[in-house]
């Protein structure tokens, strides 16, 4: 796909012409299956919706032919950079040991000075063992070689990876072979593998940007940015006046990352509304595929262990007053139902019936208790969910955590009766950058499937809880007057699609600021 940025804006001085758009099937938000035929919007925002708008003979006339018009969507949480880079490490997506051998070898034959690859699962091979350092020492004892397991929070290494990273004499994890590392010690791992040049870095954001507008997405969440990426994203944008819109979460994995976004304070609605930060993402366990997600109880298939607890309480507490007290949202990575009781029991703890006010998150938020569920409703904590997540652990998630944990695994609809907002994403490139497997997760899932949802509440997610969650309701997420006009055109009523559909839905078009910047080909 090509996308000239330079041509989005090249209009943008013809956003004060009012433009009416008609002749389609305008939808102005997934809550209500009602649409229209006309859509007047001036200076990038909406200024009237209907059927028969009194408008001027001079207004700009753009014709939909007959097409359904939707709120654009947004993804609330994607790894920007990881995301934009992924094509250029090996793909050990879906492959079972002997392809991944292959892989490596024809890698190695290039004689690179590091191999960097992301993406494999123990959980699709026969036995769902952790994989062995063996393996990767036989295929080379001179080359480091980084293959990080899908969920992000696991590396497989060899030898010489070890060594050249300080890990080799560590004390391993519990349960886990020789040559795995999680978490904590990815920190090591990860300065092996050289920066990408700014060059590299605008690339990968734009290749972000591109792929999402084809998705009918132009906004994202990201999880997690440090200062060198957010001064390069900001300058990124306004040089290549990219047609898009980010919420930044900033990096607290260093304390010197978290100081200087804490010392400048939040960032709010810069450049034209394409860039905010106003968030610090903070990681309290790790991933259930991995076993890293933390339990009050031994996980069924490893009783040796409980997950991981990066954050003692009384640490954990003083950071978030900290967050908290310089204006940032506080966004809590927490999978396992301990880390969010954790979560949310430190939220109660501090704000109390003002908790609604700070908007705080839980990004994940796969493993909860009923109590939980009441609470996060009660508080109103957003729970920034990733229903994709659903369909790729349903094989192995009774087996990891046993039927009783799972029964409130992933609990959509239990949470949206209790009134806690929801607000989707992919976690991209943990799962693949495009919405629709996540929605079509929603409504299909194969275990408890009473906790599924209607495919409205899961665009609903995508784009009103959204926005919701990014402080940003009033501007984004449908198609109302005063709001951006973000949208997209399809052929079909996004809201009556057969789950079969979901999957293979296309976007013909997407607006940004009611101007063209994707048209499929």
């Amino acid at each position: 796909m090509k996308l000239n940025f330079l041509a989005f804006f090249a209009c943008i001085t013809s956003f004060a012409e009012p433009i009416l758009f008609f002749n389609g099937k305008i939808v102005p938000t997934f809550s209500k299956n009602t649409y229209f035929s006309q859509l007047l919007v001036e200076n990038g925002k909406v200024i009237q919706i209907g059927n028969q708008l009194p408008v001027s003979k001079r207004v700009r006339r753009h014709d939909l032919k007959g097409k359904w018009v939707f709120p654009a969507l947004t993804d609330s949480h994607v790894h920007l950079f990881s995301t934009g880079k992924e094509k250029k490490q090996l793909n050990l997506k879906g492959k079972s040991l002997p392809e991944i051998r292959e892989l490596l070898k024809t890698a190695l034959d290039k004689k690179p000075k590091l191999l960097v690859g992301f993406g494999w699962d123990q959980n699709l091979w026969p036995n769902k063992k952790f994989p062995e350092i063996d393996f990767l020492d036989s295929l080379s004892k001179k080359i480091p070689i980084i293959l990080f397991r899908i969920d992000g929070h696991a590396a497989w290494t060899n030898t010489v990876g070890l060594i050249r990273s300080g890990l080799l004499k560590v004390s391993k994890t519990a349960g886990l072979p020789k040559g795995i590392v999680v978490d904590l010690g990815l920190e090591k791992l990860q300065r092996l593998i050289p920066d990408s040049s700014d060059t590299e870095m605008k690339d990968e954001i734009k290749t972000v940007v591109q792929e999402a507008l084809r998705q009918g997405v132009t906004s994202i969440h990201d999880a997690g940015i440090t200062k060198k990426e957010f001064e390069l994203l900001k300058a990124t944008i306004e040089k290549e006046n990219l047609p898009f819109r980010f919420y930044e979460m900033a990096s607290s994995s260093t304390p010197e990352e978290l100081e200087h976004f804490l010392k400048i304070g939040p960032q709010k609605n810069l450049l034209d509304s394409r860039l905010t930060l106003r968030t610090v993402k903070v990681y309290l366990d790790g991933a259930l595929g991995s076993r890293g997600a933390l339990f009050e109880e031994p996980y069924d298939d490893a009783p040796e262990t409980k997950g991981i607890q990066i954050w003692k309480e009384k640490e954990l507490e003083h950071l978030v007053r900290k967050i908290d007290s310089q204006g940032f949202q506080v966004a809590v990575h927490a999978i396992g139902s301990r880390a969010n009781e954790m979560a949310v029991s430190l939220f109660e703890k501090l704000w109390g019936k003002n908790t609604a006010l700070k908007r705080p998150r839980i990004e994940h938020a796969q493993i909860l208790t009923d109590g939980l569920i009441q609470k996060m409703g009660k508080l109103r904590i957003i729970a920034s969910m990733q229903p994709v997540h659903c369909s790729s652990d349903s094989p192995w998630v009774i087996e990891r955590i046993g039927k009783k944990r799972a029964q409130t695994a992933y609990p959509w609809r239990s949470l949206l009766k209790a009134k806690a907002p929801l607000a989707f994403g992919t976690d991209s490139p943990i799962e693949a950058f495009t919405p629709w497997p996540g929605l079509f997760s929603s409504i299909t899932r194969t275990f408890v499937p009473e906790e599924s949802i209607s495919l409205s509440e899961a665009f609903d997610a995508f784009t009103q809880g959204a926005a919701y969650s990014s402080f940003q309701e009033n501007s984004l997420g449908s198609l109302e007057p005063g709001k951006w006009a973000d949208f997209i055109l399809v052929e079909s009523n996004l809201l009556e699609l057969r789950p079969e559909e979901i999957l293979k839905q296309e976007v013909l078009e997407t607006f940004f600021a009611g101007t063209e910047v994707y048209k499929k080909t």
